[in-house]
């Protein structure tokens, strides 16, 4: 209902503004707390589908991936994440050899739902705490003063381009809609809703990257970087709620649906905005 959905947000969107403006531990503390979330709706529906999962190994493991803030996160995350990923595909490949059968990706990927997780979620949600800890110099909000981490403005920036992206692509897909962008996997997006979803992002990358002080081709190129995955991201989790036969990942947020169903575009957008701010930037 509207009414819960509302008042989700009213709760949520500051407490979770003033932890990015925090950063540190209370940042990593928010991004530790919804990635468990988001790993137990995702093992969730793994099971559903007859997935073997080991969820308490799958936690443990997604804690220093997690929690340590940045910029000391990514090299355990990576560490941990490939040595678990190596160990992996050493046993499917023992697998291929004994059994002269092949295995598909996705097969790979729902036999080991533990690992493909962790890879999607704690992995991927681990970038907001490498944004936040972007270096660069402080910004200010007109008739505040200075003192807003530049980090802290990256990731405002990434969450209200998935934002803006999410809801104009539901409001002119509603309106004007014909075309469907992928029916098999979720009938409801249209081609008209995401070129508006598109260029949501891009004006509001655009505009955010000048406050940070991009440049203006930088803030466009970034703007559809982030419009593209994080459509992408909505289509991914949207295939796996499919293939599950459930409508949401969860129900833990009024309104909302699960905590996936809220994260899915910032999962692919966060690590498509740090790697191209590292590019760009060469930080």
């Amino acid at each position: 209902m509207l009414w819960q959905r509302a008042l989700t947000a009213a709760v949520g969107i500051p407490v979770a503004l003033l932890l990015i403006y925090l950063g540190g531990w209370y940042l990593a503390a928010l991004v530790t707390a919804l990635s468990l979330l988001g790993l137990r709706e995702y093992y969730r529906l793994a099971a559903a589908l007859g997935s073997r999962v080991r969820p308490l190994i799958g936690y443990l493991v997604a804690l220093p991936i997690t929690l340590t803030p940045a910029p000391y996160t990514l090299p355990p995350m990576l560490l941990l994440v490939c040595v678990w990923a190596a160990g992996e595909l050493a046993l499917m490949l023992r697998y291929v050899v004994r059994t002269k059968r092949l295995v598909g990706i996705e097969n790979i990927g729902w036999r080991n739902a533990t690992l493909l997780g962790l890879l999607y979620v704690a992995f991927l949600f681990g970038h907001v705490n490498l944004l936040r800890a972007f270096p660069g110099d402080d910004v200010s909000l007109p008739g505040l003063g200075p003192g807003i981490p530049f980090g802290a403005g990256l990731v405002a920036l990434v969450v209200i381009a998935c934002w803006a992206t999410d809801t104009a692509a539901y409001f002119v897909g509603k309106a004007i809609g014909r075309h469907k962008l992928s029916p098999k996997i979720s009938p409801g997006k249209t081609v008209e809703g995401a070129a508006a979803g598109l260029v949501a992002a891009v004006l509001t990358a655009a505009s955010m990257g000048r406050w940070l002080g991009l440049p203006l081709v930088q803030g466009v190129l970034l703007g559809a970087i982030l419009g593209v995955a994080g459509q992408l991201g909505d289509l991914f989790e949207s295939s796996l709620k499919r293939r599950a036969g459930v409508k949401d990942s969860g129900a833990l947020l009024p309104g909302h649906g699960g905590v996936l169903d809220r994260l899915d575009s910032l999962l692919f957008s966060a690590p498509a905005a740090y790697y191209y701010l590292c590019y760009v930037l060469g930080r």
